[in-house]
């Protein structure tokens, strides 16, 4: 890749992959048509080659020589760590995985009827041989909003989590492994 910036780069890559999914599931043609485009515009922004491979459901694959980065709907990724146990009774609606030369993130985006705080207990024992490094409870507007994170060995967890008065609650789960 050229003498880029990363965070060109990065953001480049990042506002192509929200404007892609907005185009994914316009039908077969369309969708092939949409990758070779933005894999040109995005070469012609980076001077790197870039490959994208949208499934059809909504889900989509950016592949560069500096790493990848995949989106999907409804569904945990594959690459999700066994050793890491997502909360019960969870609707997962995104989850996302990049990979870069330095490190990993796997991340899910899920609501429940869970309050945040039970959420937190959970995770609080699921992930009880890791060292807690962070955590965080605010209310105010007739929302919860609870964060935590969690490192061992190279790897962290970090969890933040909103309940509204309703009593839906949003949240979002991220596992990163350092390289």
């Amino acid at each position: 890749m050229q003498n880029k910036s990363r965070k060109h780069v990065a953001t480049v890559v990042t506002l192509t992959a929200l404007s892609l999914g907005t185009l994914v599931g316009c039908g077969a043609a369309s969708d092939k048509a949409t990758e070779k485009l933005t894999e040109k515009a995005i070469e012609a922004q980076t001077g790197g080659d870039v490959d994208i491979d949208t499934k059809g459901d909504g889900s989509f694959k950016l592949e560069t020589e500096d790493g990848s980065f995949e989106s999907g709907t409804g569904k945990v990724p594959s690459s999700w760590p066994d050793d890491v146990p997502l909360p019960k009774d969870i609707q997962v609606l995104s989850g996302q995985t990049t990979d870069t030369n330095d490190g990993k993130l796997v991340a899910i985006v899920a609501t429940t009827t869970t309050a945040a705080d039970e959420l937190l207990a959970e995770l609080k024992e699921a992930l009880s041989g890791w060292k807690m490094s962070g955590e965080t409870t605010s209310t105010g507007g007739g929302a919860t909003i609870t964060g935590a994170q969690w490192d061992t060995e190279g790897r962290r967890v970090t969890f933040a989590a909103t309940t509204t008065g309703e009593g839906e609650t949003s949240l979002t789960i991220g596992h990163t492994t350092i390289n």
